[in-house]
């Protein structure tokens, strides 16, 4: 058996079958053998059981930086620690990540659940991907309208079935950009360069949310719900102050921390699983927390939500059970 521990942080004692750690292409062998799933730190997942068959864990590392006229082009290893590469970019003067940073995971991992924090989204920088076929073992690259990034969303995330491995993601930088400062937290501060956003957004999410490394957890659980303008209308007769965000297509996003809040679910505890006492979006592992009570505490938060407000949460992090991917609707 392969524990899945280290590759899951909402450390849940919790094994696949197998297991391969990929440094390179060469580290595996075509055809696979089915069922397989890719890794990289677990940060967005939630094992509800023992995998049965072999978790590919992408380790493959590399960082290259060109300057093209007013542009830096920059090809990461997809198994490379994206706060540590944001680290590096800023130590050379590229910026553009910083808002993203100490959220845990690998940089591959990143373009798959189009990762986001305040303002800005994995996807806005991604310029292309380099991708193997798992079937086969073909290598190939797709561009960025091939990756259809979404709000929490990608070609990857609606066709698990294509089998895809990220193996290195090539990034675009304007040499000048500007500063994304438009959330709370952050238009309110005397931010002048991005090493200044970067550790305004590391306090923030200190205050905000608990470090994996001591407390289990895979960051925001649930999306933010995104509404029609009648949604929020019927809201606000009876909640004024609900936070309401502008997204696209004339729709708008609720944040769904404050949901669950009104909902009675901050700082609750359902066996050794609970949510965050600073933030409810978090679902934590309080301590030997077994995967059923995480999903147990999961299926009650979204049920409150639902009750109070006729709102449907959906999961945010990826869900794994014994033959691979499962969807939401699946979970009892």
């Amino acid at each position: 058996m392969f524990s899945l521990l280290p590759y899951n942080t909402f450390a849940l004692d919790v094994h696949a079958k197998h297991g391969i750690i990929i440094n390179a292409l060469s580290d595996l062998h075509f055809p696979l053998s089915e069922p397989y799933i890719i890794l990289g730190r677990g940060s967005d997942v939630l094992f509800t059981e023992d995998f049965s068959g072999t978790a590919l864990i992408c380790n493959i590392r590399g960082l290259e930086i060109k300057r093209v006229d007013d542009e830096y082009m920059v090809r990461v290893g997809g198994g490379e620690i994206l706060d540590e590469l944001i680290v590096q970019l800023l130590s050379r003067g590229i910026c553009g990540l910083e808002n993203l940073s100490a959220i845990p995971g690998t940089v591959g991992a990143a373009p798959i659940q189009n990762i986001g924090a305040y303002g800005v989204e994995i996807g806005d920088f991604i310029d292309s991907l380099e991708v193997c076929d798992l079937s086969c073992g073909k290598v190939f690259t797709m561009d960025k309208t091939s990756c259809q990034f979404g709000y929490r969303d990608s070609y990857f995330k609606r066709h698990p079935e294509a089998r895809l491995l990220v193996l290195y993601v090539n990034f675009r930088f304007k040499a000048q950009p500007e500063l994304k400062l438009s959330y709370q937290g952050l238009k309110d501060q005397d931010l002048n360069d991005a090493a200044a956003v970067r550790e305004q957004v590391r306090a923030l999410r200190a205050r905000k949310l608990p470090d994996p490394r001591f407390v289990g957890n895979a960051g925001s659980f649930f999306k933010n719900p995104v509404v029609d303008a009648k949604t929020v209308a019927r809201l606000r007769e009876d909640y004024p102050d609900i936070p309401v965000f502008t997204a696209s297509g004339g729709r708008f996003k609720l944040a769904a921390g404050w949901l669950i809040d009104k909902s009675g679910c901050r700082g609750i505890t359902h066996g050794h699983a609970g949510t965050w006492e600073h933030q409810a979006l978090v679902l934590v592992n309080r301590g030997q927390a077994k995967p059923h009570e995480i999903v147990s505490l999961a299926k009650y938060v979204s049920s409150q939500v639902a009750m109070r407000f006729g709102i449907a949460l959906v999961p945010e992090v990826r869900l794994y059970g014994r033959g691979g991917e499962i969807s939401w609707e699946m979970l009892q």
